[in-house]
């Protein structure tokens, strides 16, 4: 992505062939004048940019991997050329190339996307962008990446504009190690027959065992090591072994150079497609982009007639290769932006707004590179001071540039913290206990039981009628910002189990007992049971023994959080242990509706291998339990993180009941009624009506995701909940009469037919 070897011109572009033509050494010109690189370049974006519009090619993320060697060649090619020349590396001037070529133009794009973001974003998505801009600028924004990857409720939040900006701190932190590593090496090799060899052999070295540990922190946490910096630097150590070897490979004949330049293009493209995304990236799977890119550097095709016979050396891949540090700032910011922009108007949903932003970024990325790239880089900025006399006048100019520059910056980190303090505070008020008490359990209305429910659903038929966004507590920014949980109830749901009594609320002594186990939908209910329980008079506590993205089944099944992976099977069975030795009145389980896949042989978990691994659990259990409630979780659909915005309507995040949530609730209906104390709850009639859900009632947001409900929502339906389990026979007053499970058929009349294979079709990654 980015280089202190300049762009050239197409005017450099012909002196470099008539060079060709001319017996001259081999290594300078392809060192110097290597054209083919930029049209190498202009590949590497082009991948990028189609992946992020279109997803085609699947693999094309790998033009970042191509941008990582070349990098690393033309670092490294610069830096030892120098020590050749001079016996040392001028680390300021090194620096200062750095800057001048990077910073105005990144920091350009960081400023305009922000203004975008504060135009199109709601405020919370706003501060988020502000931050990652933040992080940009200062070539840490990787390691935050990192850190959101290993949120378990970070996973499937909203694109960040600036999330590309991950590849650029990722190599600047290379630049801040690699001059010093250069110059050690050649000080080391400077005695030797021969230098350039022995370099090449220690940086070989260096590669292999940067792979090493790239292959073991991919097999650790594929999340993480997507973005983190030592699973990557072996990418750009290949390219610096190129460069130390080059006068080596400059001794091939130039017969066999066209059948290497094609190999390794084709290499790379076979890698744009078949490269996999989930599984073995970066280590192994970027083997095939890195050493077909590292072929093609190490073995140049120029040929002195017909130079169109090579595909990568022509004026319009080199004009894009010229540009492609701009390409690849700005490509991101204006696919994000656009789509928004687009949002609610002709052409949202529909391949238009990625065809608008290839174009705007087309043009944008010329202005930028001519504006910015081309003026500051070819200034006297940060020269000298005995080289830039003449440049006093735009010393000047360009010092009120920084000074209002740095003004900006501290406005906006000031107005950040403010901003986002702000959110904060309303976010978490009452964060720490439920601040909506439910009923007393095992009361009755006046209309049988059901006027809890009845009230439910005309707040959600009332939400539907609803045309513009409402005033909600908490307000839909903070919970797009970030959703802030109860601290106790998430303590219980992580890895490590703090033990029954921490995990316990309600009076020690009270008669009835309700256990909670499950997945991350099975936590979501836990604040409704604490509402119940603080409402109670003494009458009832609640123990929750879930975790997240941990299915209560006898499965093993693949987590996205390695630590989670490691964690679940001995959560899951001090879970049946708990619950032999508490013997608790009512076992509420609550697992997702989203397929899950076997760990770690892959492939989907069918319906009725998830049944069996249920039924293993409940029969170990039911004989320690008055009742067992299998509650429906709600309905995965919309992602009120995606589908919110300031120029959305509430319709846009209207989920539906699909049929993967039919299917598997008719199937858990039925392995209910192979438990004698089992009873399965329908609880559509608390989220939907009919088969639409919307993303709010009575004033508060249901769900923080796509799946999960919001603690506030929770406590609000606490009622509903007492009523939903009195229709099933489970009847928190104390009386847990035994009755058949209702039949899980849809309002609509639909019959979701139980066990069918389609259940599992599409449905994706468990989120819950």
């Amino acid at each position: 992505m980015t280089s202190d070897t300049q762009p050239r011109t197409r005017a450099e572009s012909g002196a470099r062939r008539r060079a060709a033509e001319r017996p001259a050494d081999a290594a300078l010109v392809r060192t110097k004048k290597r054209m083919d690189l930029q049209g190498l370049r202009a590949l590497a974006v082009g991948l990028v940019i189609l992946n992020h519009a279109f997803d085609w090619p699947a693999g094309g993320f790998v033009g970042v991997d191509i941008f990582f060697v070349i990098s690393g060649f033309l670092m490294t090619s610069l830096l030892y050329r120098e020590y050749e020349r001079t016996g040392t590396i001028r680390f300021f001037a090194f620096y200062r190339r750095r800057i001048r070529r990077l910073i105005p133009a990144s920091a350009t794009v960081i400023l305009a996307t922000v203004i975008g973001a504060w135009a199109l974003f709601s405020s919370g998505r706003f501060v988020s962008t502000v931050w990652d801009g933040i992080a940009s600028l200062f070539f840490v924004s990787n390691w935050r990446y990192a850190a959101e990857a290993t949120d378990y409720f970070a996973q499937g939040a909203q694109t960040s504009p600036l999330q590309h900006y991950w590849s650029l701190s990722l190599e600047e932190q290379y630049y801040l190690v690699w001059p010093l590593a250069v110059l050690v090496i050649a000080l080391l090799v400077a005695k030797d027959r021969h230098p350039r060899v022995t370099a090449a052999v220690v940086s070989l070295v260096i590669t292999a065992g940067l792979f090493l540990v790239s292959l073991q922190l991919t097999q650790t946490d594929i999340a993480t090591a997507y973005f983190i910096t030592p699973a990557r630097l072996w990418e750009l150590s290949a390219g610096a072994t190129v460069a130390f070897c080059m006068p080596l490979f400059d001794r091939l004949p130039t017969v066999w150079r066209p059948m290497i330049m094609l190999a390794s293009l084709a290499g790379m493209i076979a890698a744009a497609v078949i490269t996999p995304a989930s599984q073995g990236f970066p280590a192994p799977w970027a083997l095939v982009a890195v050493l077909s890119t590292a072929l093609f550097i190490a073995f140049p095709w120029h040929p002195a007639r017909r130079s169109w016979l090579n595909p990568l050396d022509n004026p319009v891949l080199t004009h894009l290769g010229d540009i492609s540090y701009s390409l690849y700032l700005w490509h991101f910011p204006a696919l994000i932006l656009i789509t928004e922009a687009f949002r609610g108007l002709p052409g949202d949903k529909t391949p238009v707004p990625a065809v608008v932003s290839i174009v705007v970024t087309l043009v944008v990325a010329e202005l930028s590179f001519r504006f910015v790239e081309e003026t500051v880089r070819r200034s006297r900025w940060l020269e000298p001071s005995t080289k830039r006399k003449r440049g006093a006048r735009l010393s000047k100019l360009q010092s009120y540039a920084l000074t209002a520059g740095a003004i900006v910056a501290v406005v906006a980190v000031v107005l950040t913290f403010v901003v986002d303090r702000q959110m904060r505070g309303g976010a978490d008020a009452g964060s720490d206990g439920p601040s909506q008490a439910g009923p007393t359990p095992g009361a009755t209305s006046e209309s049988g039981g059901d006027a809890a429910l009845a009230t439910i659903q005309d707040q959600l038929r009332a939400a539907l009628e609803t045309k513009e966004w409402p005033e909600t507590t908490p307000s839909f920014d903070s919970v797009v910002a970030g959703y802030s949980r109860d601290k106790g109830t998430d303590a219980c749901a992580n890895e490590v189990y703090p033990g029954v009594e921490q995990c316990t609320w309600g009076a020690a002594d009270a008669p009835i007992s309700v256990a909670i186990v499950g997945d991350s939908t099975s936590i979501a209910y836990v604040p409704l049971f604490r509402a119940l329980a603080d409402a109670s008079d003494g009458r009832l506590k609640v123990t929750t023994m879930g975790m997240y993205s941990c299915p209560w089944v006898d499965v093993s099944t693949a987590m996205a959080i390695p630590s989670y992976q490691a964690a679940c099977p001995k959560r899951k069975e001090l879970a049946v242990e708990n619950i032999i030795a508490l013997k608790p009145s009512v076992l509420i389980v609550t697992n997702t509706y989203l397929t899950v896949s076997h760990y770690p042989e892959g492939g989907w978990v069918t319906l009725g291998e998830f049944g069996t691994g249920l039924d293993n659990y409940l029969k170990r259990v039911s004989s320690s339990v008055g009742k067992i409630a299998l509650v429906a979780p709600p309905m995965a659909d919309k992602d009120i993180r995606e589908c919110y915005s300031p120029r959305s309507s509430p319709k846009d995040c209207v989920s539906t009941v699909d049929e993967t949530w039919k299917l598997r609730a008719a199937a858990e209906a039925k392995w209910a009624k192979a438990v004698p104390n089992a009873v399965w709850v329908d609880t559509r009639e608390l989220f939907c009506v009919k088969n639409s859900c919307p993303a709010f009632a009575d004033g508060i947001p249901t769900k923080f995701d796509v799946v999960h409900l919001t603690e506030e929502y929770s406590r609000h339906v606490a009622s509903g909940m007492v009523e939903l389990l009195a229709k099933t026979g489970v009847d928190l007053s104390g009386d847990a009469g035994a009755s058949p499970p209702p039949s899980p058929e849809s309002t609509d009349g639909d019959e979701p037919r139980a066990g069918s294979p389609k259940g599992d079709a599409g449905a994706g990654q468990e989120r819950g």
